[in-house]
């Protein structure tokens, strides 16, 4: 098989495809538990609070239907995600080319932080000195 037939090996744009997918889902899965949550507390305005992750939410679905659809163009497809109490491994194929994909739940937590905070318009570099 001559080299110039093999598909392009995987880049940088293709991982940080699949860290933005895979953090996406982890987003979506924390929305859904405090939707969750929010709906057994006390709160004096449930709904509103209710509406606005909901929103969020379905912008991040849209998001993450986007990414999918980027993934599928460019040859990666997901096979097996697991997480641990160290953090999230992702084992994907990339245009025939395994490749495995970590994050420690550290990280996953701020970076899913900064995320929901771009969704909600809150700046978390703003000081909070009053």
């Amino acid at each position: 098989m001559k080299a110039s037939s093999l598909p392009p090996a995987p880049a940088e744009e293709d991982t940080l495809l699949v860290k933005i997918y895979v953090l996406h889902v982890i987003l979506l899965d924390v929305l859904e538990r405090d939707i969750r949550t929010m709906n057994s507390l006390a709160l004096k305005l449930p709904d509103v609070y209710i509406r606005g992750l909901s929103g969020v939410q379905n912008k991040a679905m849209h998001r993450l239907a986007a990414i999918r659809k980027d993934m599928r163009s460019r040859g990666i497809r997901i096979y097996e995600e697991n997480r641990s109490t160290q953090g999230v491994e992702t084992l994907y194929l990339c245009r025939g080319y395994q490749r495995r994909f970590f994050m420690l739940w550290s990280y996953i937590k701020a970076e899913t932080a900064t995320e929901l905070c771009t969704y909600l318009g809150i700046d978390l570099t703003a000081g909070d000195s009053q």
